[in-house]
């Protein structure tokens, strides 16, 4: 109960229309109309976003600091019912997905190759986000790559909130994009399995568009489990976004590897 107290007056502090098209060009072509977060940014912008945090940094900050150093010395001490907590995670996913237009149906591969690195409190999430399709017989592909930097909060071994923010590269525009991370896991069968699911929001501020939006559930049910290492299947469904014009569902899975 002391730790939900205190994630409950840390997240007051911390908060932070889809038109049918189709096919990976449209994506690009929406994709050239939109702007770079870092180099678009007027320094105007940097002064007004300078001012609000100030006022709010000497109470804020101190709180949450203390919380999060506090929290990461609870959470390494689950390490022995959740050796997760101070682990890496290779993880092998893929996606097979749909997009219905008016006219006919489109079929994507979806590759999302990532590396987690988990360390108490403070987590860094690496992925490639390799969307593809066959047009004309020859591969088309809309990539990007996403770098996040996260927090773990984690009352009890069962159930843990991972949530941040980072960058969104698109390798076809190279621009880059903010990234915000909501996520969620919860233990099952005393902690063999576990269910999964998250969020992630890229922001064009310039131009006030969602490059990119998903939102993921899966259960992942542990195959493999060494001292050093647990190997985990998983089954799900993801949900993307792209320019809030072009939407697609599909089936996931892959293998995950924790190595702790």
């Amino acid at each position: 109960m002391k730790t939900l107290n205190k994630i409950a007056v840390t997240f007051i502090y911390i908060l932070i229309n889809i038109n049918l098209n189709a096919q990976i060009d449209v994506i690009k072509d929406l994709a050239d109309s939109s702007k770079d977060v870092i180099s678009d940014i007027s320094p105007d912008v940097i002064d007004a976003g300078c001012s609000a945090f100030s006022c709010c940094w000497d109470v804020g900050f101190q709180m949450f600091t203390a919380f999060i150093i506090e929290h990461h010395k609870e959470i390494l001490d689950l390490r022995n019912v959740d050796p997760s907590v101070l682990s890496l995670e290779l993880k092998f996913n893929f996606a097979l997905g749909l997009h219905h237009s008016l006219d006919k149906n489109y079929i994507y591969v979806n590759y999302l190759p990532g590396i987690r690195a988990n360390a108490g409190v403070f987590a860094s999430d690496f992925r490639f986000n390799i969307l593809t399709e066959n047009t004309d017989d020859m591969p088309n592909s809309f990539t990007s790559w996403e770098w996040l930097f996260l927090l773990n909060i984690e009352p009890v071994e069962t159930f843990r909130i991972t949530f941040g923010t980072g960058i969104q590269k698109e390798e076809f525009t190279d621009k880059f994009y903010n990234q915000h991370y909501l996520g969620f896991k919860i233990g099952t069968f005393e902690g063999r399995d576990y269910i999964e699911a998250d969020t992630r929001l890229s922001m064009d501020y310039a131009s006030n568009k969602l490059p990119f939006f998903e939102g993921a559930i899966s259960y992942n049910t542990r195959i493999i489990n060494f001292n050093f290492a647990d190997v985990y299947i998983r089954i799900g469904g993801i949900y993307q976004n792209y320019y809030s014009a072009h939407d697609i569902w599909a089936a996931n899975g892959g293998l995950i590897f924790n190595l702790h």
